[in-house]
């Protein structure tokens, strides 16, 4: 099994990785359905979302990924979707992520171990917690250090 492209994630200005999907979850709402990506051998999933930070709210940026649609006397063709697609109400603009809950992680630094998944180990993560798209605290864990550092900015 090949490694996973991560989505990525606007955080102090700077574009990072994030070890987390935040977007699965949008799905996990009884009324919503997963569109169909293509799933590749480094994307599972078949798609990277690009999300920000933005004061104390998370929003979705952005959403690349493909699927295949029917067109003329039934030819399959590769189309991308686009935010647009998934969210009709957006029209281009950031989409507060008001259905995830959880931890998101970035990792910082070098790494120190690898694995396929989100297992990998570096030297530092910085750990987002989120309640219904609203920032809660944000702390980075310094392995080499051994320290927690508080992020007083939320």
């Amino acid at each position: 099994m090949a490694a996973q492209l991560p989505d990525k994630i606007l955080l102090n200005g700077r574009s990072q990785q994030l070890y987390s999907n935040p977007l699965e979850h949008y799905w996990l709402q009884p009324e919503k359905k997963r569109p169909l990506f293509y799933p590749l051998p480094n994307c599972r999933r078949g798609y990277v979302a690009t999300w920000e930070v933005i004061g104390n709210q998370f929003h979705l940026k952005e959403i690349d990924g493909n699927h295949e649609k029917t067109e003329m006397f039934f030819r399959k063709a590769t189309a991308r979707y686009s935010i647009d697609d998934i969210f009709p109400k957006a029209r281009g603009r950031l989409v507060k992520a008001s259905w995830f809950s959880g931890k998101l992680r970035v990792p910082q630094g070098k790494m120190t171990a690898y694995d396929e998944d989100y297992s990998s180990r570096f030297e530092r993560d910085t750990i987002i917690s989120v309640e219904k798209g609203n920032i809660i605290k944000i702390v980075t864990l310094d392995y080499t250090r051994r320290a927690l550092i508080i992020n007083t900015q939320v």
